[in-house]
């Protein structure tokens, strides 16, 4: 088994995520990025999504914080339709990208419109942190915790790269009878970078990489 971070949040960091999303998720496109074919989301559907996201920010600052000293700034901001916020975290110039699902997922995956997108921008990320959320489906709440599973970065999400897997939109997440709704890039928990610190340690020892001004070809049409 590879080691996670588990970290609760307060109830008034739960409650502070939860505004946010309520609010942001009026001001958000009710299709999901890049995907007009796909059913528009329900308001409730997008804040539980932006909750799930925002909590996840909350923890890894957290255990940042706690366990590393580093404070790094979280955007509540609330941005008009067609605006967002830049990245999620960033520590020593490092940009990260926290990727949250609830629990029980096994699998990072990383939307290729939105690689495309940033990559145009001038805007990828080094780092992709990916998270489980404790959800109370029933009640349609969360439990209060979320689990840090692993970490990657940019360089491994490329076609031909050991453990990394393409997936088209339509396909079933394996395992699930869940449909992805975008072309993804995907890596199973499992196969993430685990020790988060020696991941810690590298990114505050060493200058981000240059790799991010490279071009990436698509992945469905070239080896």
């Amino acid at each position: 088994m590879f080691n996670t971070t588990t970290v609760w949040l307060s109830p008034e960091e739960i409650k502070q995520c939860g505004e946010f999303s309520e609010k942001s998720a009026q001001n958000q496109q009710a299709i999901e990025f890049g995907q007009k074919t796909t059913v528009p989301r329900k308001t409730k559907e997008i804040a539980r999504d932006n909750m799930i996201g925002k909590m996840a920010e909350v923890a890894v600052a957290k255990v940042l914080m706690e366990r590393y000293k580093i404070h790094v700034d979280l955007d509540f901001n609330y941005y008009p339709r067609g605006q967002w916020d830049e990245q999620d975290l960033s520590v020593n110039g490092w940009s990260m990208d926290v990727k949250a699902v609830r629990e029980f997922a096994k699998w990072l995956f990383v939307d290729w419109n939105k690689l495309v997108f940033r990559q145009r921008d001038g805007n990828l990320s080094h780092v992709y942190v990916a998270c489980t959320v404790g959800w109370n489906r029933d009640e349609d709440e969360p439990k209060g915790w979320v689990r840090i599973e692993g970490f990657a970065s940019l360089d491994k999400l490329r076609i031909g790269r050991e453990k990394t897997e393409v997936f088209r939109k339509g396909d079933l997440i394996p395992g699930t009878n869940t449909i992805l709704q975008a072309d993804n890039f995907g890596i199973r928990f499992s196969d993430l970078a685990h020790d988060m610190d020696s991941v810690v340690g590298y990114i505050t020892r060493n200058s981000p990489p240059t790799w991010l001004t490279r071009n990436f070809k698509n992945p469905y049409t070239t080896q």
